[in-house]
């Protein structure tokens, strides 16, 4: 027969684990709330960006920037420094080495977020650098633009013709996928090309073009980068609400299971109890 003592042990314990795991399900979906939010606001100035780089390069007779596929690539990839979401981690890690797989030039990696680099050491792939991942908008919003300058440093120490960012698209509360997308240099067709149509007219632009594309260009990769980042935060903590809700779920089908238990062990004792009462007044009353 189970110790009740035992079983009453374990269902506390469940109960503080059930109440740990609902705080972070319930915070996890504030965090996604907000950084939809976020991401949702970010769209139409990264459009603007975008189109205006275009007109940019347009203007000033550039086209788009000439690619080498047979260049170094370094590839970004967007993981989290906190655990507990799933395959959030496994997901982005694998599209990047399958990534490098169909690559031709050589490609490194670097790491934004701890775990993702972790893992990344661990199937062989040694990061060239590693930053720790923002944990909450606030976290994106302060660290975004000492990020930016350590990555395009990074990229110019390392001699690289392209950047490609691997992240976990955001697309909806708890759904998510690895997306690989090449970020330097930008193609006309993802510079607002198809977005020009959203605008009544193409950005007001005074200065001469060639004057102002080094600093169009850094605002460019700065939106990028933040809306990866954004993304990316969303996605984890969809993630980990999934994974929270359903370790919520299994608390609570082990609770019923040890308050069965519990009740079937306590109500053995007592029967256990009244037997030997019964069974002492028999025996009393045979020696009478």
């Amino acid at each position: 027969m189970a110790d009740p003592r035992e079983l009453q042990r374990k269902l506390r314990s469940s109960e503080a684990l059930r109440d740990i795991v609902t705080a972070m399900r319930n915070l996890a979906a504030i965090y996604v709330r907000r950084a939809e939010a976020a991401v949702g606001a970010s769209r139409p100035y990264s459009d603007v960006v975008e189109t205006a780089l275009g007109v940019l390069l347009r203007r000033a007779g550039l086209g788009s920037p000439p690619a080498e596929p047979e260049g170094r690539c370094l590839a970004l990839v967007f993981a989290s420094d906190q655990g507990l979401c799933g395959t959030y981690n496994d997901r982005v890690v694998r599209a990047a080495l399958e990534f490098r797989e169909g690559a031709s030039g050589q490609m490194e990696f670097v790491a934004v977020g701890l775990r993702g680099a972790a893992l990344l050491r661990i199937r062989g792939a040694e990061p060239v650098m590693s930053i720790r991942s923002p944990t909450s908008l606030e976290g994106i919003k302060a660290q975004v633009t000492e990020i930016a300058a350590d990555i395009f440093e990074t990229y110019l120490e390392h001699g690289a013709a392209r950047m490609a960012f691997v992240y976990n698209a955001y697309e909806g509360m708890g759904r998510s996928s690895a997306q690989v997308r090449t970020v330097l240099p930008p193609s006309m067709e993802g510079l607002g090309e198809g977005k020009r149509k959203e605008f009544r007219a193409e950005p007001i632009l005074t200065a001469p073009p060639r004057e102002l594309l080094p600093a169009m260009f850094e605002e460019y990769f700065f939106i990028q980068l933040y809306r990866a980042l954004l993304e990316s935060h969303a996605s984890e903590n969809g993630a980990r609400l999934i994974s929270m809700t359903a370790a919520a779920t299994n608390i609570d089908k082990r609770l019923l299971h040890l308050t069965q238990q519990f009740q079937t062990a306590r109500q053995d004792m007592i029967t256990a109890e009244l037997l030997d009462v019964v069974g002492g007044a028999e025996a009393l009353r045979s020696e009478d």
